[in-house]
């Protein structure tokens, strides 16, 4: 897909308080649609400070997928806005930044999520406005996906694999969007290419490393995005434009119980370690003193 290269900068130069070079990236109201939240909420200021007490490489470790969220407790308009401003940071194919992002929260969220879970209760299922799944999967990602559902459906909710109404219930709460008070649509152009999904991949595990930085909880939302017409028919053309695709939902609140996602985990599933998925093209000098 793609190389990255890795080294020190030259000179002693410390790339975390010296940048190299930093193109000009697009304000977060360029890409964001604000237009489907209550004016009273995008009113209110707060001052938008992550956790510093949580190193990075910490962060990134720790990340999960939140299930229980406190829809009364609110997310401000400021934290929102603070994580896709350092979102917006994330390299993409000639600084394109093809993304678009439409925030949900207060009367239209409400009504998103019943005309949702109503199509969900009739068997309408609907389908992504782009190909998801892969036909032909490699056997590590058939491992991957075969751990996640037994972990999840069979060890976590004790449910069968030939249970398919109890799964399907299991599913039904990402319609609720599990209890969070903020959705985001992310969106690319109906154009977009293999290259542009990798550049919104890129910008949504920013936006939940944010997330986890300042305690919020969430996951994203495949599921949402089977769902487009509805999408539009709530939020109009303007939340949901005709010349995009939705890629996928995010939710996002604080988790229930006072929990610090940070420090205890929902639910987190196993990893394909890291042998699993990595070759080493290195010289054998450079890999002992490594392990050294």
């Amino acid at each position: 897909v793609c190389g990255l290269s890795i080294g020190w900068p030259t000179g002693g130069r410390d790339p975390r308080t010296q940048p190299d070079f930093l193109p000009a990236r697009l304000g977060v109201d360029e890409f964001t649609r604000w237009m489907p939240c209550d004016s009273g909420w995008l009113s209110v200021a707060e001052r938008a400070g992550g956790s510093g007490t949580h190193g990075l490489l910490q962060l990134i470790k720790s990340r999960h997928c939140s299930h229980s969220l406190d829809t009364a407790r609110p997310v401000p308009r400021d934290i929102i806005a603070a994580i896709l401003g350092a979102a917006r940071n994330v390299p993409s194919t000639d600084n394109a930044q093809p993304w678009s992002v439409t925030v949900i929260q207060g009367e239209a969220r409400d009504k998103l999520s019943q005309r949702m879970l109503e199509a969900f209760d009739e068997g309408r299922d609907g389908t992504q406005t782009y190909k998801k799944y892969s036909a032909n999967n490699t056997p590590l990602m058939k491992k991957g996906k075969e751990t996640y559902g037994f972990e999840l459906y069979e060890q976590k909710h004790g449910l069968s694999r030939d249970d398919k109404d109890g799964r399907r219930q299991k599913y039904r709460p990402n319609y609720e969007f599990w209890g969070a008070p903020v959705l985001l649509l992310l969106n690319l152009p109906t154009n977009a290419v293999a290259g542009t999904f990798i550049d919104v991949g890129s910008f949504m595990y920013a936006i939940l490393l944010g997330m986890h930085a300042y305690g919020l909880g969430g996951k994203p939302l495949g599921s949402v995005a089977k769902y487009t017409d509805i999408c539009r028919e709530v939020l109009g053309s303007e939340g949901m434009p005709e010349n995009e695709h939705l890629i996928c939902g995010v939710c996002i609140g604080w988790p229930t119980g006072g929990r610090d996602p940070r420090e205890t985990p929902d639910f987190f599933p196993s990893r394909l370690i890291l042998d699993e998925t990595t070759r080493w093209a290195v010289d054998s000098e450079w890999s002992k003193a490594s392990q050294a």
